[in-house]
């Protein structure tokens, strides 16, 4: 099943993914390929604290099947994250008013120099999603700060997974 997912890189809008509490010198557009179509460039890392909060807006609806997060070989990669959707934006204090979505404890696996996160949705709850919201609030070791090195989601564009057409049946 997991085959007919795709990355879902293409529909999400760059310009219009924020961090809160990202330090100015680890920005979120560094865990996203570059247009060029190169990696990452470098680490997302939080400023004064190991909170974090990802809103992420996509260009159309998609339906979200997975999120993989690496990070580094460390204490600062993210425990517990609450994950929220189809909102126009989000602060630390909706999180803590709002019933998560989804709520996950990361189960790391080594994958070379990065350790490596994979989240399976509920997948029916994450079928129309126009934006994705990933609270951070702990990290794995009580580290000053979080950082992650890479998010990719995979699932598919609404409309991308049918060809079918009722006059041909």
């Amino acid at each position: 099943m997991e085959g007919q997912y795709h990355d879902l890189y293409e529909h999400i809008d760059r310009q219009g993914a924020e961090c809160l509490n990202a330090s100015p010198e680890h920005p979120v557009a560094n865990i996203f390929p570059s247009a060029e179509g190169g990696a990452g460039g470098g680490l997302l890392e939080s400023d004064t604290d190991e909170e974090l909060l990802l809103n992420i807006p996509f260009r159309q609806n998609v339906k979200v099947y997975s999120i993989e997060i690496t990070a580094p070989n460390d204490g600062r990669k993210p425990n517990h994250i609450k994950i929220f959707t189809n909102l126009p934006t989000m602060s630390f204090e909706d999180c803590e008013g709002r019933n998560a979505i989804q709520e996950v404890e990361c189960s790391w696996v080594p994958a070379g120099d990065v350790h490596k996160a994979t989240i399976l949705t509920r997948f029916v709850r994450f079928q129309a999603v126009t934006s994705i919201h990933l609270y951070i609030s702990s990290n794995t070791e009580d580290s000053a700060t979080t950082c992650i090195s890479s998010l990719t989601m995979t699932g598919v564009a609404n409309g991308d997974q049918f060809n079918w057409n009722p006059k041909q049946g």
